[in-house]
């Protein structure tokens, strides 16, 4: 069994108990594995064909940018007959999106989800500018998909299974899980490899290679609330809000450059971790949550932007 050291540290490869605690895991990573220009919308809907045969995937993914896509997830551990799985299931997914109605469908329950969330309402309108959210996404979906196969362990009889399907857009990713030595999962490590690259962060000071030689990279430093109040650009006391599933939930910023939600109660040091905090998964709460300033509506990241 292979063994993961983190700074002396043993790790222990792990097999998620079941395809849930998988997804989970997908869910959690979405943005790390498909890129930071992607957003993984909650819903679960079938893809019928004309005749009413079908199945339901594990999740989709939107990729935004120069050049949008969209992605149907499939989640599968290696020890189910994957062959027998994956061939009938992947075919049903493709010949499934290729009716007309099914693809409005979607669209319909894309659109609903995305609506509903304050947090990837932002991101997509961010993204697309001024394009009616529900012409980007019909515009879309009339694409041929990507199908990411996502799975503990890459074996042969998946590759196998992948060559027979009739789509020549398939990806796999390995998503292993290991576990901190005599802890167990409450402390654990992914290991895997993103099928879009992450933006390298500058470095202050620091020399950069380049075809045409050496520049310089200017240092962005990390902002946090208490900056904001002392900047005068928010006050103590503050109310900061967002919706989520329907529900609005609102937060105070305390004297010491914290976020207290009101709901709960709870203190925490961070917009994102707040955030978290309400919606179960990684979640950028700079964007997320905003507040009113001289009757206008702005995201937290767009305060930040004021900063001197």
């Amino acid at each position: 069994m292979p063994i993961l050291l983190i700074d002396g540290v043993k790790y222990e490869e792990r097999t998620p108990a079941d395809e849930d605690e998988l997804e989970q895991a997908v869910k959690e990573h979405a943005e790390d594995i498909f890129g930071e220009q992607s957003i993984y919308p909650d819903i679960k809907h079938k893809l019928k064909t004309k005749s009413g045969i079908g199945s339901i995937p594990d999740g989709y993914v939107i990729i935004f940018g120069d050049e949008p896509q969209w992605h149907i997830v499939e989640v599968e551990l290696s020890s189910h007959p994957l062959y027998e799985h994956i061939v009938p299931q992947v075919s049903k997914f493709i010949n499934g999106i290729k009716n007309p109605p099914t693809q409005k469908d979607i669209v319909d329950a894309l659109y609903q989800e995305i609506n509903s969330d304050e947090f990837l309402k932002l991101r997509l309108k961010k993204a697309i500018g001024t394009t009616e959210t529900y012409k980007f996404l019909s515009d879309l979906i009339s694409k041929p998909p990507l199908v990411t196969i996502i799975i503990e362990k890459h074996t042969e009889q998946l590759d196998e299974a992948v060559s027979a399907i009739a789509h020549s857009q398939i990806k796999v990713v390995e998503l292993q899980t290991f576990t901190r030595e005599g802890v167990g999962l409450s402390v654990h490590a992914h290991l895997f490899e993103p099928l879009y690259k992450s933006r390298e962060p500058s470095t202050a000071g620091s020399d950069t290679s380049t075809k045409d030689g050496v520049g310089k990279v200017k240092a962005t430093k990390r902002v946090t609330l208490q900056d904001l109040v002392d900047a005068k650009l928010l006050n103590s006391g503050q109310k900061i809000s967002s919706n989520y599933k329907n529900a609005r939930y609102e937060a105070e910023i305390t004297a010491t450059g914290k976020l207290r939600l009101l709901h709960d109660n709870t203190t925490w040091n961070s917009l994102s971790q707040a955030a978290q905090h309400i919606t179960g998964t990684a979640i950028d709460g700079w964007i997320w949550w905003h507040t009113l300033k001289d009757g206008q509506k702005y995201s937290m990241d767009d305060i930040r932007r004021k900063l001197p």
